[in-house]
């Protein structure tokens, strides 16, 4: 046991590098979300990640932005790869997941929780989780997309205009096998929604949930999903912070659709780091519970 105010050295461990990997995946997440995702004592992992984030090891930061919460105090660590801890991934052969600079502290981890409750939602139902690097090496991939600089950015011709739509988080999709039939679902991401940019804008050029609506419908009309990921079919989960929000997105995809509605948005709840309100647990419910959708009926990736 090294004495009181003793520095100790870090030997990593397989426990630590999949740690590691854990924040190579999802660049912010609350020490409860990587200890649903790595195991073991949640105690010990406490300890560990706080050996790993001091000198003179620094293989992990705890991000500043989090004392923005008022109740910071009483919430857990949240934690993201240091310079020797994404040395550490790609030492290891690591895929480090980083495709943009999150603009939002606070939206930048929501989208992580969501993408890691789909990890565990995925673990727990016993299905496969299709990452981005598994698209990339598929053969199902256009060469075209593959060869791009951003294949994650999915053109789009709207109004005689060009566009593109990026999601929130790399695409991703779900394997699942009942018996000898395979069915798959893919989205492009998830579009995380922290309520800062309108639902309706008088300017189409400008953001809001309504212009997204508006391009992933004529991505869909379009087939380029098809054309441009090879993906059968294509949903879009949109979460949002609060029930009044997610009543408001909805609302608006109905009057833009004549209450139609459509079959590939999906909505769900998540709340908002900066609320007052206690955070979920970790849990997979971004996959085994159900999605809401306007003019159809309630989604679930698991439903037979």
């Amino acid at each position: 046991m090294p004495a009181r105010g003793t520095r100790q050295v870090a030997q990593l461990s397989a426990h630590d590098v999949a740690i590691f990997a854990v924040l190579a995946r999802y660049r912010y997440l609350p020490a409860d979300y990587i200890h649903a995702l790595v195991g073991g004592s949640f105690k010990y992992l406490t300890h560990r990640l706080s050996i790993l984030s001091r000198e003179p090891n620094l293989f992990l930061v705890r991000p500043a932005q989090q004392r923005a919460n008022a109740a910071a105090n009483h919430r857990y660590l949240i934690y993201e790869l240091d310079q020797p801890g994404i040395r550490a991934v790609q030492d290891h052969g690591l895929s480090l997941q980083r495709h943009r600079a999150p603009a939002s502290f606070a939206h930048e981890l929501m989208a992580c929780q969501i993408l890691a409750s789909f990890e565990l939602g995925a673990r727990a139902a016993a299905v496969r989780l299709i990452a981005w690097t598994d698209i990339l090496s598929s053969q199902n991939l256009p060469e075209a997309t593959r060869c791009s600089a951003k294949p994650f950015h999915i053109p789009v011709r709207f109004e005689g205009a060009d566009a593109h739509v990026v999601a929130d988080a790399q695409p991703f999709g779900i394997e699942r096998v009942i018996g000898a039939q395979r069915s798959y679902y893919f989205c492009p991401g998830v579009e995380a929604d922290c309520g800062t940019e309108p639902i309706d804008a008088s300017e189409f050029s400008r953001s809001s949930i309504a212009r997204k609506f508006a391009l992933y419908l004529a991505i869909e009309a379009q087939g380029i999903h098809r054309v441009h990921f090879g993906f059968p079919n294509f949903y879009v989960p949109f979460i949002t912070t609060t029930s009044a929000r997610l009543t408001s997105m909805m609302a608006a995809l109905n009057r833009m659709t004549d209450g139609r509605g459509s079959k590939i948005f999906l909505f769900k709840n998540f709340p908002a780091y900066t609320s007052f309100e206690r955070p979920p647990p970790p849990s997979g419910r971004m996959l085994t519970e159900d999605w809401q959708r306007v003019g159809h009926p309630r989604f679930n990736f698991l439903a037979p």
